[in-house]
């Protein structure tokens, strides 16, 4: 893996992280016994978005690091 794609990969990590900090912080307010019930649902369609953007930074990472791995393993051709 080069080192742009390295980089790239442990941005798109360390944004996950935060991400799911974030995520994190919504789950434990909506342990509150204080909420009503449209909060909680309000609080769990929050959840609910925030999950699948980490899904879709996860899946970023992931292509990212897949095509190190391709690169390292395609063959190179002569010339090149």
């Amino acid at each position: 893996m080069d080192d742009d794609c390295r980089e790239l990969a442990n941005r798109l990590f360390a944004l996950a992280t935060a991400m799911l900090e974030d995520a994190t912080e919504l789950a434990v307010a909506g342990q509150s016994p204080r909420l009503t019930s449209s909060q909680l649902a309000n609080h769990g369609q929050r959840l609910q978005a925030a999950a699948l953007e980490i899904a879709i930074v996860a899946e970023a990472a992931t292509i990212v690091a897949n095509q190190g791995i391709n690169r390292r393993q395609s063959p190179r051709k002569s010339g090149s």
